[in-house]
């Protein structure tokens, strides 16, 4: 069963371009300008202005794939990867061809345990621009889900010389750190960007994340907690702290965390899933089983979780 959110490229479009007239109003203009409210917004940190700038966009013109993808970008930064996949997948209907979506689609399938969609979409990414290293890392962390470590090594091989620039936003320079290899420099990295900017949930969450791969347990909770402390905090935060004390075998510290995630997040499978693997492993039966028939509602074609109530089943009836 697959515990705890990975760390992805998800890309921001930054620009729409010019827009273009169409009859006696300019509505691309319009568009434009109610993308570009949306934008600041965004970029102050108000989330729900900027999504109803980008929805006034869409609405004056429906083919306004940058606002779709925006839109999706938001709700994927916050852990919200069902939301975004919806909105990714609009951007892509509206251009078949915007590598940025198909990439953030296949980061968030991969988030959401899908990965035979996620490989589906990165696959077309790549296909279409070869030369993006965002994409590459994708889907070289596709392939490796899926068990082809060799085909991850060869979407790679191009870039192994690739100069990481230090004028990139930290955050991104500690990611592509990450997707190379380098872990102890991207800790550095995140570590700095964290230093510089105390609030910054994200840093916390991908450090926590690395963390948390690199088996260092007590420090993905030291840092993961203290995420918990920042204003905004969302539910990925709770959901890997949980993951933590799953694997520390701290069930009632995973249970109070993974409870917060789904609250914040209900429809998360992957965090009833995992509740539920918290309360079996304090004998409380009929709670997990209904943690994992909500997840299972949310993901039908999950076989783990079917597993896991089948089994369940079968105890009940000893």
């Amino acid at each position: 069963m697959r515990l705890v959110a990975c760390n992805f490229f998800f890309l921001l479009w930054m620009s729409c371009g010019n827009g273009q007239a169409q009859g006696l109003f300019d509505f691309g203009s319009e568009a434009l300008s109610q993308f570009s409210r949306g934008k600041a917004e965004q970029d102050s940190g108000n989330f729900k202005e900027a999504i109803s700038w980008y929805k006034k966009a869409i609405k004056t013109d429906p083919s306004h794939f940058h606002s779709y993808h925006n839109i999706g970008y938001i709700y994927g930064s916050k852990g919200f990867h069902e939301q975004a996949v919806k909105w990714y997948k609009g951007a892509i209907k509206a251009n078949p061809k915007f590598v940025d979506s198909l990439s953030n689609l296949g980061a968030s399938y991969i988030e959401l345990g899908k990965n035979d969609l996620a490989l589906g979409a990165l696959k077309e990414a790549h296909r279409i621009d070869p030369e993006s290293f965002h994409v590459a890392s994708n889907y070289a962390s596709a392939l490796s889900a899926a068990g082809d470590s060799d085909g991850a090594k060869r979407i790679l091989e191009k870039f192994k010389n690739h100069e990481i620039s230090s004028e990139l936003h930290p955050l991104m320079r500690a990611k592509q750190h990450e997707s190379r290899g380098e872990f102890e420099e991207a800790i550095k990295v995140y570590k700095s960007s964290i230093r510089a900017n105390p609030s910054d949930l994200s840093a916390y969450s991908s450090l926590g994340s690395l963390l948390i791969k690199m088996k260092k347990l007590d420090d993905a909770e030291t840092i993961l907690k203290e995420a918990t402390k920042i204003d905004g905090a969302d539910y990925l935060i709770h959901l890997n702290l949980g993951y933590v004390y799953l694997q520390k075998e701290n069930s009632k510290s995973a249970q109070k965390f993974c409870e917060t995630a789904v609250k914040m997040n209900s429809n998360s499978a992957l965090g009833w899933s995992n509740l539920g693997l918290a309360l079996i492993r304090q004998g409380k039966k009929d709670q997990a089983k209904m943690a994992w028939e909500r997840a299972l509602s949310i993901d039908p074609g999950n076989q783990q979780i079917r597993k896991n109530l089948q089994v369940l089943g079968s105890t009940d009836d000893e």
